[in-house]
């Protein structure tokens, strides 16, 4: 069996494990067509058109899907021909699809497999406009195949990764970091926010620090927790998330999600200046550019629990695993209490980790939930 083979075998198991929230004809076409796709599809990922590497999604439904029927934004355009799906036909075609907002429709049904058209569209569900993407919109929840980089392909819902596999590896994703961890119960702990406000602004953050590529990390304290001797804030520059003097767009829910979308590509695009950004549990901006100044020298590592996506605790896992800013964000929350840390690598994992009983508890492969 190939790394690749055992890639099948856990999108097939995250899907079984989403089943409750998969709509009746969505399914995934059949294992031996499923391991075909990929194998073209890691192929391509390392083939340049154009002068560049393509990024793109493919997925499985049915053209004259009624699924589609809710989404008014979903436009489904058919080609007179189908296109054979080989190597050669889609390295030639991939400069033309936007992973944004289109898929590439495969009919797998029958031999030789077709690309019978491409599905643009992004969703007409208000409560979920502007919540994720940079450019405002969200993609149904159709399972797909994105090709995201040379060597790199993701199983997502939509737009939210489940597993992904790169250099003949599987990464799960872990969706319910926010709403149902330890991390998500220190958010909540001494926090004013609503728990609505805090995701939006949470998880367009993390799409837009996770875009730019270039790492980071986000340091949200208590309120009154006191940093000194322990944080250096370079641009101190305090505001808060809402600012009441202009109470009144407050009272209108689409206006106040537009703010904290605003509010949340400000946050973000102060991750670009090396060092960290730091909120408190209210959201508010205190500063950025931060940097741990603990004097660690000769002082013994934090006791730590790595989570995998399951559940289960990755034993294996050690402090010393990462770079200096994973290190660096692992102190903080030992010394800080309550406080969490979202960390970002170049490479594009994402972990949340806070402090609970005397240890570091890291929340591997942070990913966005499924909607």
């Amino acid at each position: 069996m190939t790394d690749l083979d055992l890639f099948v075998d856990d999108i097939i198991k995250d899907y079984e494990r989403f089943s409750s929230i998969i709509e009746e004809d969505q399914k995934l076409p059949p294992r031996e067509a499923l391991s075909k796709v990929l194998h073209v599809l890691l192929n391509v990922s390392c083939l340049r058109e154009e002068g560049r590497f393509s990024t793109f999604r493919v997925c499985f439904i049915s053209p004259d899907s009624e699924y589609l029927n809710a989404y008014i934004y979903s436009r489904v355009f058919l080609f007179s021909e189908p296109i054979e799906f080989s190597l050669h036909k889609l390295h030639k075609l991939t400069p033309a699809l936007n992973a944004d907002i289109s898929y590439l429709m495969l009919n797998l049904d029958e031999k030789p497999y077709k690309i019978v058209g491409i599905l643009a569209a992004h969703t007409s569900l208000p409560d979920e406009i502007m919540k994720f993407r940079h450019s405002g919109t969200r993609m149904p929840k159709i399972p797909n195949i994105l090709v995201k980089e040379p060597g790199k392909l993701e199983f997502c819902f939509g737009e939210t990764p489940v597993v992904g596999y790169y250099t003949g590896e599987t990464t799960h994703f872990r969706t319910d970091t926010f709403t149902s961890t330890l991390v998500a119960e220190k958010l909540r702990k001494g926090s004013k926010a609503r728990d609505s406000d805090r995701l939006i602004l949470l998880y367009k953050i993390i799409q837009l620090i996770h875009s730019y590529k270039h790492g980071g990390h986000l340091l949200i304290v208590p309120n009154d927790c006191s940093l000194k001797g322990i944080v250096d804030i370079k641009y101190k520059l305090p505001a808060p998330l809402f600012e009441e003097k202009k109470g009144d767009y407050l009272s209108s829910e689409e206006a106040r999600k537009k703010h904290i979308s605003v509010y949340a590509d400000l946050v973000a695009k102060l991750s670009c200046v090396d060092g960290g950004v730091v909120l408190n549990k209210d959201l508010d901006l205190i500063g950025f550019g931060s940097e741990a100044i603990v004097n660690t020298t000769n002082v013994a590592p934090p006791q730590m629990r790595f989570v995998a996506y399951d559940g289960h605790i990755e034993t294996d896992r050690k402090f010393n695993d990462n770079g200096m800013r994973h290190r660096a964000s692992y102190r903080l929350c030992e010394l800080i209490e309550d406080s969490v840390v979202i960390v970002f690598s170049q490479d594009g994992s994402i972990k949340a980790c806070t402090q609970d009983e005397g240890q570091v508890v890291v929340y591997q492969n942070v990913g966005i939930p499924i909607l």
